[in-house]
């Protein structure tokens, strides 16, 4: 009997030494809802259970905060939880005639009905904003006024400038924040990534130390098309493979994933111009794992969740192993 005490002391111990990995789950961040075949696959063997969807988002209209392209949902999430996520454009937050109550108010009511029209329920909300010093004070009262009209989880989107400057831009008064660890390069025809640059994460990753909310991480599987005109940009041409404009005999390759257009042309719905030129950006299964590695060595302590953006047959495509993404949470 002693022995099978010791024994079970020893399971029980090691159990609770034991580092749990991570949950995974994904933003969903189309207009509307359903999921396909290879989708559904994913989140089964990855153990996916919750959804961040993004329900609308929020501009100015004739200089009034108005919801933008709600979320259709085709099937019901039955079987995920989902948790809102509202996109606020920053130029919201520098009117001078907002009424922050109000905006609150409505951002609420336009999640609910949007709840109960599909028979959602939902204990979380996420606010998408990348706010800056002159809308600082206003974003911050409106999180505090929200959390007042929502007593449940409130999230909010953290940018890694965010977390370097946060003395100067703020902590959001909110339950957690979700470190955007991608769109960290500057967009352009250069040779760099925009999506991931390791040279510029490597200069904000300190100061993650010292950031004082907790912090879930979002990682990037999504890739674009950087059009560009006289070393402008013209557009991000997302959803659709570089492949798509390199058969067609008015796009030329002049480097590695760059293109350039021989002549004035229309192809998958875009304009071209001649001497217009395609960069395509996409990440890695490398580049995750070296992002979590680098995220590893930085954070005050390990995420309970690593959130994948976004949940697209063209972005899991990509990942040839299908258990990749609950086998990259392992390495936090």
């Amino acid at each position: 009997m002693k022995r099978i005490l010791v024994m079970c002391c020893f399971a029980l111990l090691f159990s609770c030494g034991k580092k749990q990995s991570p949950d995974v789950s994904f933003y969903y961040w189309k207009t509307a809802f359903r999921l396909s075949a290879a989708e559904k696959e994913i989140l089964s063997k990855n153990e996916v259970s919750k959804l961040y969807v993004r329900y609308f988002d929020v501009a100015l209209v004739d200089n009034k905060p108005f919801p933008i392209a709600p979320v259709r949902f085709v099937e019901n999430p039955k079987n995920y939880r989902i948790v809102p996520v509202v996109f606020i454009k920053n130029e919201v937050f520098l009117s001078r005639d907002i009424s922050l109550e109000k905006l609150a108010g409505h951002v609420l009511q336009l999640i609910r009905q949007i709840d109960q029209a599909n028979t959602i329920q939902n204990t979380e909300i996420q606010i998408d904003c990348d706010w800056s010093l002159n809308s600082r004070d206003n974003f911050m009262e409106f999180l505090r006024i929200l959390k007042k009209k929502y007593p449940k989880t409130i999230s909010a989107t953290i940018r890694l400038h965010q977390v370097k400057y946060f003395k100067e831009t703020k902590v959001p008064p909110v339950d957690y924040g979700v470190l955007m660890f991608y769109n960290m390069g500057k967009l352009g025809d250069g040779e760099s990534n925009s999506i991931y640059d390791p040279a510029i994460a490597k200069r904000y990753l300190p100061s993650l130390k010292e950031y004082p909310l907790k912090l879930k991480v979002a990682l990037p599987v999504f890739s674009w098309i950087v059009h560009t005109r006289n070393h402008k940009i013209v557009n991000l041409i997302s959803k659709i493979e570089m492949e798509k404009f390199s058969h067609n005999l008015n796009f030329e390759p002049t480097g590695d994933n760059v293109l350039r257009v021989k002549e004035n042309t229309l192809c998958e719905g875009f304009f071209f111009k001649e001497g217009d030129q395609l960069k395509a950006e996409k990440i890695t299964p490398e580049d995750l794992h070296e992002m979590s590695r680098l995220l590893k060595a930085n954070l005050s302590q390990k995420p309970d969740e690593i959130i994948y953006y976004d949940l697209d047959n063209n972005n899991i495509k990509r990942i040839q192993d299908e258990y990749f993404f609950k086998a990259n949470s392992a390495n936090f």
